[in-house]
C-alpha cells in the first residue's frame, strides 16, 4: 500500500506542480490537463483498493477489484456528488473528522473504554455548539494579506461547496464577516487541529513512534524545514508541496480507516 500511496500522490501531485509553473498551450500540457482531470478517479480507486485490502487475498479476486474500480471511476466521473464526495470532502472534512471519530470509535470499543467513548461524543457535540454560539462580525478582523492568500489559494472553496452539500446556503458567496462563514471555518479550523492532536494518541496505539531513530527523524525535520521555505519563497509552491505531502498521508491513511470499520462493524471483540 505505501506504493500506492506515493505513486498516487505523486499522479495527483506532480500535474498541479507543472501546469503551475507553465501555462503554455503545447501538448505536453494539454496531457496534464487530461491527467489532472482524472484526479478523483486516483483518490477513488485507491479507496477501493483499502477496501479490497481488508477482504481479498488471492489473485484473481484482486484482479477484479481493479477492473470494477476503474470501471466505477469510468463511469462515475462526471457524477456531480461523486466529484464533490471522492474530490473535495474525502481529503478534507471526511479524513480529518470522520475517519478520526470512526478510529476514536475503534480504540474505545477495542480497549472497552468509557472515556474513549466520551471523548466520542464529545467531539461530535462540538459541532452543535459552534452552530449555536452567537457570532458578532465586529469582533473580528482580518489582516488583507491574508484574506487575498485565503481566496487566491481557493481556501474557500471547502466551506462555501460544504455549506451547499448541507443545504445552508446557495453556494453562490462567501463573506469573510458573516456570521454562518465564521462558524463554517470555526468548525474547519477545530476538525483539523483535532485531526492533528489526535495523532499524539493514535501513534501511541499504532507504535510507529517505534520505528523511528536518528536517520528518520533528521529526514523529517529536513522534509519540514523544505516546506516551510518553498512557502516563504512562494507560498502556492508551499501549498503544492503540502497538497503532495497531505494526498500522500491520507491515500495511506485509507487502510486504516478500513480496518477500524470492519473492526466496529463486524469484530465482537
Amino acid at each position: 500500500m505505501v506504493n500506492i500511496g506515493v505513486t498516487a500522490a505523486l499522479i495527483l501531485f506532480l500535474p498541479k506542480l507543472f501546469l503551475y509553473y507553465y501555462s503554455e498551450e503545447t501538448a505536453f500540457t494539454a496531457f496534464l490537463i487530461f491527467i489532472n482531470e482524472w484526479s478523483n478517479s486516483v483518490i477513488f480507486i485507491s479507496l477501493m483498493v483499502a477496501i479490497a485490502y481488508q477482504f481479498v487475498s488471492s489473485k484473481t479476486s484482486w484482479i477484479i477489484t481493479i477492473v470494477l474500480a476503474i470501471l466505477g471511476a469510468l463511469l462515475l466521473k462526471n457524477v456531480e456528488q461523486y466529484r464533490l464526495l471522492i474530490g473535495m470532502f474525502v481529503p478534507t472534512v471526511i479524513h480529518v473528522y470522520l475517519f478520526t471519530l470512526i478510529f476514536m470509535l475503534y480504540g474505545a470499543k477495542k480497549s472497552n473504554s468509557r472515556y474513549g467513548y466520551i471523548s466520542v461524543i464529545v467531539a461530535l457535540m462540538i459541532p452543535v455548539l459552534i452552530i449555536n454560539l452567537n457570532i458578532a462580525p465586529d469582533a473580528y478582523l482580518f489582516n488583507d494579506l491574508w484574506k487575498e492568500a485565503f481566496l487566491e489559494n481557493d481556501f474557500h472553496v471547502l466551506p462555501v461547496v460544504l455549506s451547499k452539500y448541507l443545504g445552508i446556503t446557495d453556494g453562490t458567496s462567501f463573506f469573510f464577516y458573516e456570521p454562518i462563514w465564521i462558524k463554517f471555518m470555526m468548525f474547519i479550523s477545530f476538525i483539523y487541529c483535532y485531526h492533528y492532536l489526535n495523532w499524539f494518541s493514535k501513534t501511541t496505539v499504532i507504535k510507529w513512534h517505534k520505528l523511528l531513530n536518528k536517520k528518520k527523524i533528521i529526514a523529517i525535520c529536513m522534509i519540514w524545514l523544505a516546506v516551510f521555505t518553498m512557502y516563504c519563497f512562494d507560498f502556492t509552491l508551499g501549498i503544492l508541496m503540502s497538497l503532495f505531502l497531505g494526498f500522500t498521508h491520507v491515500i495511506l491513511e485509507f487502510p486504516l480507516n478500513m480496518l477500524s470499520i470492519k473492526e466496529i462493524l463486524f469484530s465482537n471483540k
